[in-house]
């Protein structure tokens, strides 16, 4: 039984680890953007709770929404295809699923009426896949327990640990078909070098016997 237990609290810090994500902080004024990249895979589901105090709440109605003074979100693809955009509240939280495999730019800026020379600031914490409250309400509507819940949730992290395995198995293997190819043309280019100055040489000295000959030194 003891043996049990421990393996449980194992798989439940394996759950809490590979569940983790990266909290950030940052300022910004008016006409400025803070971008950085994060490495996602294709259908992998991004979680961003955000708090952006220096801005009033986002209101209800679009129009005013237009001109409102708060932080904005684009997130673009490596190719520049922008696949997310979200007007942030004084607190709230974004979600998106990742439609390629690759690196994706995240970048933040101000929008509406902003007030010059200001400060804003915000704080970020990203996660990858679904949050804690969500396998719970997810335990509650199919009658699982809490560890059931843990459990599945491990499931979902594992699945994600093997499908960034395979990209990188991928990419691994590309790099390495680049590299062959790459030396194999470098051997090549070698063996034309080397026949380039075999064919030099004989050219050298066919010209100097030839000179030899004719001015009669040999």
């Amino acid at each position: 039984a003891s043996m049990a237990r421990i393996g449980v609290f194992l798989l439940l810090c394996l759950a809490q680890w590979l569940g983790g994500g990266d909290a950030l902080f940052f300022k910004f004024k008016a006409g400025e953007s803070k971008c950085f990249i994060e490495l996602l895979r294709k259908d992998e589901v991004m979680l961003i709770t955000y708090k952006s105090p220096d801005q009033n709440a986002l209101p209800s109605d679009l129009e005013q929404q237009k001109t409102h003074e708060s932080a904005i979100l684009r997130v673009t693809e490596q190719e520049g295809k922008q696949i997310f955009e979200g007007q942030a509240d004084v607190e709230g939280r974004f979600a998106f699923t990742a439609l390629t495999d690759g690196t994706h730019n995240f970048c933040w800026s101000l929008h509406g009426q902003t007030v010059p020379g200001k400060e804003y600031r915000v704080h970020l914490d990203i996660k990858e896949g679904l949050p804690e409250e969500d396998h719970s309400s997810i335990a509650k509507q199919d009658h699982l327990s809490t560890m059931e819940a843990k459990v599945n949730k491990l499931k979902q992290d594992m699945k994600r640990v093997q499908k960034e395995q395979k990209y990188f198995r991928n990419r691994e293997q590309r790099f390495r078909k680049t590299s062959d190819s790459t030396n194999f043309r470098a051997q090549w280019f070698s063996v034309i070098q080397i026949v380039g100055m075999f064919l030099v040489t004989a050219l050298h000295l066919s010209y100097l016997r030839h000179y030899f000959i004719k001015k009669k030194i040999v």
